[in-house]
């Protein structure tokens, strides 16, 4: 044993104790550990600890700062004031606490911080053997992943099922200290065989027999049957027979009450808020607090519902009553997921931050996966409101590093409003890997909830697998209007406004918006919810101006422009949304033919993208400059924006550059450009209209508006990706 402070760390075992504690870290987390303690005062530098504990890996710098964080949170430990682990800025680690060993021989001694060493160390000769046996010996004492799926229910009573949602709530709580439980959303990644190594898995289903039920179970290979007299609160004595008949586990948490008055009703909720929504759900929560008035996740849900139907003073009032001084520090993670959620839509992002960084810190404490991801992803979307490009990666990273390409497939999806809400890398360089292992993770999602009764789970894939720009036209299309037609009828109403915001973006990118702003037309949402309001009117803004683009109708184009000029006179708009209006209103001066105002626009835009960070998003006024040098038959300074390496996969920049070139008569750069083009995929068009506009022996700058695509021929990207 090696002792430090008020800790004691069995090396063998790869367990920390604080007096008779055990305290639970992850596997990863208890290497790091052995690590840090093998080199007492040592400088660790991050390179070879990467290189000797995460050999593999995107996300290896990620997944160690996660380590860290949650090692000194196990520690107690303060990165500003180190006990145990000190940070030595572009260097590495230290570990700077004096470490005793437990009464043994010297010889004994040495062997305690050998294996310590051994168990994260890839070395030659006797050390290599060390290593070799003793971390397949950690690794077998390191917890076992386990998955708990959901009950079948083969009562034919869908009103059953609240019973199995209480059971497995049980079976979560009491198995969580002898296993690293993993969530039930990434039930589809297993059965459908997304993830090669699978963990253990505990089957459940419900069986009527004479009056009676018969419960049976399996878990990795055991099998087990309950006779269930009737489905009542009986189901925490239940949890604990199955416990015993398959696991070695005692499943006993003392500090932990499973009995509340009222529980029932609770877990109906949950049952209901799975499979048909807020709606269906509010009723039983509030139930549950009749019968316990100071049930904590009754009252959190009713939170969440309260705002999510748009009620917001009643959603105040309860997260204002709950007392966190007693929860457990999962429950606690809950409630500042919810809350920086809330804080979010109201656009309180300093709030929301705080609250993110509460959530996140709670459920490192917890050790439960899922949370930890989800609290990343949330500060990750708070991070991208206010464009804290930073701090978006390394907490997109940090989720990742987690649960894999989950993290983006519903969070990706959710950032493709491009010119409404524009990405950290412009559309061109869209991260094709990431869309495509979201794509393969929500196809496996929306095939298992089809086989579920957990029609929420079902809309969230179908609107995710929906925004996927790899996802033909004919699959999303179908597949938004389908969760467009399972939340209407959920009574969430601002997951309800989410679709119908997107459904309006999405015929835009089709050029249709006279279908844009039919569902644009029916979101009905609270005020307070300003990111939410501020979308809305920018996406009618374009859905007006589509509708003049494509008819060549002033009409429309008018209305788009007042529409835009009162996003810019409002003073509560955002930044962002400013620079996208001015980029959009040069847009429509050049329709107009107004190409001084456009101009000054565009150089408006382009200094906003250029100040907020948004280095490849500068695409868009880059190659609308590049357009205005054309029309003014000014090719020189058209060419002066092109950067071909970091520009080579813009279509538009490429092929104004190639234009550019014919018109100064640079042979050369004509077939550099033009050879460029060629490389990127659905280019065809452009080469087509480039070839005619070499063909004319007179360029004006009529001929360049009647034959060359303008700006806004791609404002959403839609001739590129979407068909």
């Amino acid at each position: 044993m090696l002792l430090f402070g008020q800790f004691c760390f069995d090396s063998e075992r790869l367990a920390l104790y604080c007096g008779q504690r055990e305290i639970a870290l992850r596997p990863k987390v208890a290497q790091l550990l052995a690590y840090f303690v093998a080199r007492p005062n040592e400088l660790v530098k991050r390179e070879a600890v990467l290189k000797d504990l995460w050999l593999h890996g995107e996300f290896r710098e990620a997944a160690l700062n996660q380590s860290i964080t949650e090692l000194r949170q196990a520690l107690g430990d303060s990165a500003k004031r180190p006990l145990f682990i000190k940070t030595l800025p572009q260097q590495g680690y230290m570990w700077i606490c004096d470490i005793k060993v437990t009464r043994c021989s010297r010889k004994r001694n040495r062997l305690l911080i050998g294996v310590a060493l051994g168990v994260v160390l890839s070395l030659g000769s006797a050390a290599y053997m060390h290593s070799n046996s003793l971390f397949s010996y950690g690794q077998s004492q390191a917890q076992p992943q386990l998955i708990i799926h959901s009950m079948q229910n083969h009562t034919g009573v869908q009103a059953h099922a609240w019973w199995g949602y209480a059971l497995e709530g049980v079976l979560r709580t009491r198995l969580q200290q002898d296993y690293q439980l993993l969530p039930k959303s990434r039930t589809p990644d297993y059965i459908d065989g997304v993830v090669k190594e699978a963990p253990q898995q505990f089957y459940l289903s419900l069986k009527p027999l004479q009056q009676r039920f018969l419960l049976q179970a399996e878990l990795a290979g055991r099998r087990t049957e309950v006779i269930v007299e009737q489905l009542d609160d009986n189901f925490s004595d239940i949890a604990a027979q199955l416990i015993a008949s398959l696991t070695d586990s005692s499943g006993f948490i003392a500090d932990q009450p499973l009995l509340v008055n009222g529980l029932s009703d609770y877990y109906r909720g949950v049952q209901a808020l799975t499979e048909y929504g807020p709606q269906l759900a509010k009723q039983y929560f509030e139930a549950a607090l009749i019968h316990a008035p100071d049930h904590v996740p009754s009252r959190l849900e009713l939170a969440q519902i309260a705002w999510l139907q748009g009620h917001i003073p009643e959603a105040k009032a309860h997260f204002s009553t709950i007392e966190l001084s007693q929860t457990s520090q999962a429950l606690r993670a809950r409630y500042y997921l919810y809350l920086s959620t809330f804080e979010k839509a109201l656009g309180e992002f300093e709030h929301a931050k705080h609250s993110g960084q509460l959530a996140l810190t709670a459920a490192q404490k917890s050790q439960q996966i899922e949370l930890i991801a989800s609290a990343y992803q949330l500060i990750a979307d708070i991070a991208w409101s206010t464009t804290q490009w930073q701090d978006y990666t390394h907490a997109m990273s940090a989720a990742y590093a987690l649960i894999g390409s989950r993290s983006f497939a519903y969070s990706e999806a959710q950032r493709s409003f491009y010119l409404a809400n524009p990405p950290a890398a412009g559309p061109q360089q869209k991260n094709t890997l990431n869309l495509a292992q979201s794509k393969e993770v929500l196809e496996a999602a929306v095939r298992y909830y089809r086989q579920t009764e957990r029609q929420i789970d079902l809309a969230r894939s179908l609107f995710a697998y929906g925004q996927n720009y790899l996802v033909p036209v004919s699959e999303s299309e179908d597949s938004l209007l389908e969760a467009l037609k399972i939340v209407s009828r959920s009574g969430d109403k601002y997951f309800q406004v989410q679709v119908l915001t997107y459904l309006g973006f999405y015929y835009i990118q089709l050029h249709r918006g006279d279908e844009a702003l039919s569902y644009l037309n029916q979101v009905d949402i609270n005020e307070a919810f300003t990111p939410a309001i501020e979308q809305l009117n920018v996406l009618k803004a374009m859905a007006y101006m589509d509708i003049g683009l494509t008819t060549d109708n002033h009409q429309p184009l008018q209305e788009a422009q007042r529409r835009l000029v009162r996003l810019l006179t409002n003073e509560r708009t955002s930044e962002m949304t400013r620079a996208n209006t001015k980029l959009l209103l040069a847009w429509v001066a050049l329709k107009l033919g107004d190409v001084d105002n456009a101009e000054s626009l565009t150089r408006t835009a382009f200094k906003a993208y250029k100040l907020s960070g948004l280095d490849d998003a500068v695409v868009y006024a880059k190659y609308t400059q590049m357009y205005i040098y054309l029309l003014r038959n000014e090719p020189n300074q058209a060419l002066e924006l092109i950067d071909f390496e970091q520009d080579k996969d813009a279509h538009l920049m490429l092929f104004y550059a190639s234009v550019a070139a014919h018109m100064t008569q640079n042979d050369a750069l004509l077939e550099q450009s033009k050879r460029m083009l060629g490389e990127l995929q659905n280019s065809q068009l452009l080469l087509e209209q480039l070839g005619q506009f070499i063909q004319q022996p007179q360029r004006s700058a009529k001929l360049i508006t009647e034959l060359l695509d303008a700006p806004y021929s791609v404002y959403c990207q839609s001739k590129w990706i979407l068909e």
